[in-house]
């Protein structure tokens, strides 16, 4: 069997990893057109859900990401200069190239070639000469514009702007931080993922962004001025970029069909789930997971990848309607930083309705006594006619 995958990210990497142990002989290559020390982003988060997922499919991977993770079990909400802290959430963060360093191991370890500083662009020839080919090229998919008559993709850029940092100073939770200004209402999701590093993004509105002045912004200005911002978080630390992420609008990325003849999406390629929820790593390798696991039921290219669709397309349709419920409360921060710094937690727990008042009070019960109690005093204090 001949695989080819387009995009040397966690979902082809890991595919690879995947395929490769179930076919020992096969013949797999991966295309990356950066090299294997570049990479965007600071660090990406985990859930131990996902985690026990990648034990079940490859210890010797699975045993290297965890050891250089760093853990927590905390949620921060930060508004109003009040921090709400919410526990029995348990993630696990790490950095990109750390993480990217121990699938490129694990792949040459296995014999799966990785062609790195590749730009592909003769994308039907290797098709042909592909018994699979699988795009996973990130949601400016080459693979997926070349098909995009099949794929019948939708692209819809999102509201806010945002930008990916770092920063020394660690945070030793998730940590949602809502800051106001002249200009308008800055979001910042940030956590650690190294003994010296946190990662930190920054979103606001297009309307923020543009009375900032970031448009004539140099990087290391765009740094400091947020890095003033968000001065009271920071402990006197700086914000830092790595000149691989600018401004940018979430891409909502969805296909009406998966796979056409023997050609496959997989990660942002295929679907985005925005980063407030920190599903897009996920996502991304959970699908390598099921579509392994399809082909481990039939090497017959098209039913494997038929199958594909049918059982993962729900779940991740899921996914895509929590994060979107997230999306629309960070595009109306402006609003929803009307409420109590408690309130706002409580909201922030609750936005993608995975999670309700219960299991809230599972998780952590003196957040939920705490948030039962203001709810009744508030009721006290300005009763509904």
């Amino acid at each position: 069997m001949r695989v080819t995958i387009i995009g040397g990210g966690p979902a082809g990497l890991y595919l690879s990893i995947l395929m490769k142990k179930l076919e020992p002989a096969a013949d797999i290559a991966v295309y990356e057109r950066d090299g294997p020390n570049d990479t965007f982003g600071w660090g990406i988060v985990f859930s131990d859900q996902t985690f026990s997922y990648l034990e079940s499919n490859d210890r010797e991977s699975f045993e290297r990401i965890t050891s250089a993770c760093e853990r927590w079990d905390n949620v921060d909400v930060v508004h109003r200069d009040q921090k709400i802290t919410i526990r029995g959430n348990n993630f696990s963060g790490i950095g990109r190239l750390a993480f990217l360093n121990i699938l490129h191991r694990r792949c040459a370890e296995l014999g799966v070639i990785i062609a790195f500083n590749t730009n592909v662009t003769e994308i039907e020839r290797l098709r042909e000469s592909s018994d699979l080919l699988v795009g996973s090229d990130g949601a400016n998919s080459v693979v997926r514009r070349t098909f995009q008559e099949a794929f019948k993709p939708t692209v819809e850029l999102r509201k806010n702007k945002y930008i990916w940092l770092g920063t020394p100073r660690r945070f030793d939770g998730l940590t949602l931080t809502f800051r106001a200004t002249k200009e308008g209402a800055f979001a910042a999701h940030s956590y650690k993922f190294s003994s010296s590093y946190s990662t930190f993004i920054v979103e606001c509105s297009e309307d923020t962004w543009a009375r900032a002045g970031f448009e004539n912004k140099s990087d290391k200005e765009t740094c400091e001025y947020l890095a003033e911002v968000f001065a009271p978080d920071l402990s006197g630390e700086p914000l830092l970029s790595n000149n691989f992420v600018k401004w940018l609008n979430f891409p909502l990325v969805r296909n009406g069909c998966w796979h056409h003849q023997n050609v496959v999406l997989l990660g942002d390629a295929l679907h985005t789930a925005h980063f407030s929820i920190g599903s897009g790593t996920k996502l991304a390798l959970e699908d390598s997971i099921a579509l392994a696991d399809c082909f481990r039921q039939t090497r017959a290219v098209d039913l494997a990848l038929a199958e594909f669709q049918r059982v993962r397309k729900p779940i991740v349709d899921g996914y895509q309607e929590a994060a979107y419920s997230s999306l629309l409360l960070f595009e109306n921060a402006e609003e929803e930083m009307k409420l109590e710094p408690i309130e706002l937690a409580y909201k922030l727990m609750t936005r993608s309705k995975k999670i309700d008042h219960e299991k809230l009070r599972v998780r952590d019960p003196e957040f939920i006594a705490a948030y039962d109690a203001w709810k009744e005093k508030d009721r006290a204090l300005n009763p509904k006619p």
